[in-house]
């Protein structure tokens, strides 16, 4: 009996590391991010309507179209120029050239990150980094 519970031990162990390598060789197909990239955060800008000061107003929106959350990203923002106040919970400048979206948290897909700024002219949002987080 102690023989046979012996073996069916080795062939747990044995079936648990196969599980192991396979999961493994699965997600190395993919890279260590899943497959993810800053370029799937996608930035769009569009005009409210709304004058802020005599400024136009603009809504960002910022959304990871990969399946992985992504995290830490950063993106070119010259300062965040505005004559509104910008959530900083969403967006916020960490020196003069680059801001950090969502205080560094995951941007998950389906659950964009917005923020309105007031400006005389639209800024370029380009997306510097990004940690997929899979």
């Amino acid at each position: 009996m102690r023989a046979f519970k012996a073996k069916a031990a080795n062939v747990v162990l044995v079936l648990a590391a196969l599980i192991c390598c396979l999961v493994s060789t699965g997600n190395a197909q993919h890279g260590h991010n899943g497959g993810c990239h800053p370029s799937d955060i996608k930035i769009s800008l569009k005009q409210t309507g709304k004058l802020v000061e005599g400024q136009s107003e603009y809504l960002v929106t910022i959304d990871n179209q990969c399946s992985c959350p992504q995290a830490s990203v950063y993106v070119r923002c010259l300062g965040l120029p505005s004559v509104e106040p910008v959530d900083g919970s969403r967006i916020r400048a960490v020196d003069g050239q680059l801001c950090l979206v969502a205080g560094g948290g995951q941007i998950v897909r389906g659950s964009p990150v917005t923020f309105t700024y007031a400006w005389k002219t639209p800024q370029d949002f380009t997306v510097v980094s990004a940690k997929p987080r899979c």
